[in-house]
């Protein structure tokens, strides 16, 4: 049986698609043949690199800065991509904030920029997408979560709560979208991926029982394939991928 995914005539917005998992999932998503508008936050030279790498603006690409939090500026990524690539019917929710931190040092501020950004973006984003898909139109959303929602670690309990609400989000998406609107959730684990100056990757032993560091690839070949139009019975799912470090 042949299966080779078709996503001819489709637009793609991908939050958090400057650089690593996102950028990944652009490029497969170039691949496949979808438009793709990717979104970035603040760093314009990411963007501007992230779009060379996808082959420049044309009339297949585009992408913007952007914050997903702010409910005009999630208007204007959907207007954008609308004007340059056609309604979106692809989702990917990419956009993350993840400091690090000790629960008694965390301020209301520092809490509520993770959870709106993680969350409340994600939420603004499919709102958008469910306004403005065309009744008979077939669309699909993809989260990416948190490892860490599930096997929990100090220091980051706002990052823990934003990704756990994630998958209770991606729920309901799949409810409210039952027939027309797929919403699933995958779970990264351990990946390379390019790091701010002064960190670095984690190696092969860190991630437990010398299971293999993953790539970006690995993660988007999964997102890619529930953005199959054809896999209509996958919906509300959470899926990991972190080579066997968490089994539920």
């Amino acid at each position: 049986m042949s299966w080779t995914l078709d996503l001819e005539g489709h637009t793609a917005v991908v939050t958090g698609g400057t650089r690593n998992i996102g950028l990944a999932i652009a490029q497969g998503l170039q691949y496949h043949g979808a438009r793709v508008c990717i979104v970035g936050g603040t760093d314009r030279a990411a963007l501007n690199r992230a779009l060379e790498v996808l082959g420049g603006e044309s009339d297949t690409v585009t992408g913007l800065l952007a914050s997903v939090e702010d409910e005009r500026d999630v208007e204007s990524i959907f207007d954008h991509a609308e004007t340059r690539l056609g309604i979106a019917s692809i989702l990917i929710n990419g956009a993350a904030s993840r400091p690090h931190n000790v629960l008694v040092d965390i301020t209301r501020e520092q809490w509520q920029e993770v959870i709106d950004v993680i969350l409340t973006g994600a939420f603004l984003t499919a709102q958008q997408l469910f306004r403005r898909l065309p009744e008979g139109r077939q669309g699909a959303i993809v989260n990416l979560g948190g490892l860490s929602a599930h096997v929990p670690k100090v220091q980051r309990p706002h990052v823990i709560a934003a990704k756990a609400g994630l998958i209770g989000l991606t729920r309901a998406l799949a409810e409210e979208g039952v027939g027309r609107i797929r919403a699933n959730c995958v779970v990264p684990g351990t990946i390379e991926t390019e790091r701010k100056p002064g960190q670095s990757n984690p190696t092969a032993a860190e991630t437990g029982k010398g299971r293999p560091v993953g790539s970006s690839e690995d993660v988007a070949r999964l997102v890619l394939s529930f953005t199959d139009p054809r896999d209509y019975y996958v919906t509300g799912q959470t899926v990991h991928v972190n080579g066997g470090r968490f089994m539920p």
